[in-house]
């Protein structure tokens, strides 16, 4: 191939990845937006209508998160397998209906069950789905930075969802709400699934030629010794076990910020929704920084940016009790932060452990950090109910140590162990 044919070709190919990663963009500012981003939002509307605890309401998290890290390791095993538009289908057809199905319930029934539906959805054409369709058309350089963008249209997405839902929550309360956003869902991904979303055919992104292929050799990493050989792996366990327990405190940033700044602080809902939107913007800065950082720094170092700017946030909110526009400060940090939960479970599966079965040894990351997410909520909203917010945001940063502690402990070994793997090859 000369070099003018392989210009071109280069071009073409870049051209179909980055469409691939604006379609990935979508599938996260809509369908994930509305089923991951808004739910906070309807807390204190739910509970005022039907008289729910915030402890007892908060549970829907709880068995959403079981019934996805349930089913994460399943599903990934479905990836490679099974047609991706069909996976992705499925995935966004379950999440939408499930939040129609909220605007009819009346009990915590059943809400936990739309819960569980809704995330199992989600699970599969965002957290896996998004990751695997990233992977195959990024095998080489690039895929921190393709993630970080892809993750970033929830950010995009949640800037007008965060004042759309504040709006017309405050206007048309919690049932109508649900069923529209719902309806939106539905509406806005099946036709991007259908005519968009697929895996690169052959030869669409490799180019076969000699050049290339010592150039892939050179950028192609720890291939790893597979799903088996991580889960045998003492240091693959403590790194799942320490992002489990840094899930308790994002579940409860993510999940009980509106209660706390409507109820607690007593703030309008037109700040809240303010609030929101300066948050989802400091994601879309986050995503992409994440990215870029995971790419340029490597996970240790990138991770222990992520627990600086998760301290920074809880503090904030610790101290926005007596200075409310501390507020501000935890959009900012958290914002920054959610490449921590969004692109680096994907990212630090294939990077720590290898590419072989990234996708099961995802599902299995994925397993035991929606178990910490299910019950950081409902242990939030116990302390909350019992000693009050600030005990609670207490715990939150305890959560915060123990856990990063073994997180990054677990990275540094494990790559320290691939690169005895890789001297003895």
């Amino acid at each position: 191939m000369n070099s003018q044919a392989l210009s071109n070709h280069n071009y073409i190919s870049n051209k179909k990845k980055f469409f691939m990663v604006f379609v990935c963009m979508f599938m996260q500012a809509i369908p994930f937006g509305i089923a991951q981003n808004i739910q906070p939002l309807f807390i204190p509307y739910v509970i005022k209508q039907f008289q729910f605890s915030l402890a007892g309401f908060s549970l829907i998290f709880t068995f959403g998160a079981i019934a996805s890290a349930a089913f994460s390791p399943f599903l990934g095993k479905l990836f490679g397998k099974v047609n991706i538009k069909i996976l992705f289908l499925v995935g966004s057809t379950l999440s939408a209906i499930a939040f129609i199905g909220f605007g009819f319930s009346h009990n915590l029934a059943q809400f936990y069950a739309f819960s569980a539906i809704q995330q199992i959805g989600c699970v599969l054409f965002s957290g896996l789905g998004v990751p695997y369709v990233i992977n195959n058309w990024f095998p080489k350089e690039g895929r921190g930075k393709a993630l970080g963008i892809a993750f970033s249209g929830g950010s995009i997405g949640n800037v007008f969802l965060q004042q759309i839902t504040s709006q017309m929550l405050a206007s048309k309360g919690a049932t109508y709400s649900y069923i529209f956003f719902g309806i939106v869902a539905i509406i806005c991904s099946l036709p991007i699934v259908l005519f968009f979303i697929r895996l690169p055919k052959a030869g669409e992104v490799e180019v076969i030629d000699n050049e290339e292929v010592i150039e892939e050799n050179e950028a192609k990493g720890f291939e790893g010794l597979g799903a088996k050989a991580a889960r045998q792996n003492k240091y693959f366990w403590l790194f799942s076990i320490g992002y489990a327990i840094i899930a308790i405190s994002i579940s409860a940033l993510s999940t009980q910020y509106a209660t706390y700044f409507t109820g607690e602080l007593g703030l309008s809902a037109t700040l809240v929704g303010t609030l929101g939107s300066l948050f989802a913007f400091f994601c879309l800065i986050g995503n992409v920084m994440g990215g870029a950082l995971f790419d340029k720094i490597g996970t240790l170092k990138t991770m222990t940016i992520s627990m600086i700017l998760e301290s920074i946030a809880v503090v904030a909110l610790l101290f926005s009790v007596k200075i409310h526009g501390l507020a501000f400060f935890f959009s900012i940090a958290y914002g920054l932060n959610v490449y921590s939960y969004m692109s680096a479970p994907a990212f630090m599966a294939t990077d720590v452990f290898g590419k072989k079965e990234s996708s099961v040894i995802l599902g299995t990351i994925s397993l035991l950090f929606a178990l910490g997410f299910a019950f950081g909520s409902t242990l939030f909203g116990m302390v909350v109910d019992n000693f009050g917010f600030n005990t609670a945001w207490i715990l939150m940063l305890v959560c915060i140590f123990v856990g990063y502690s073994l997180l990054l402990t677990s990275i540094k070994k494990v790559k320290e162990q691939n690169s005895a793997i890789e001297a003895n090859i």
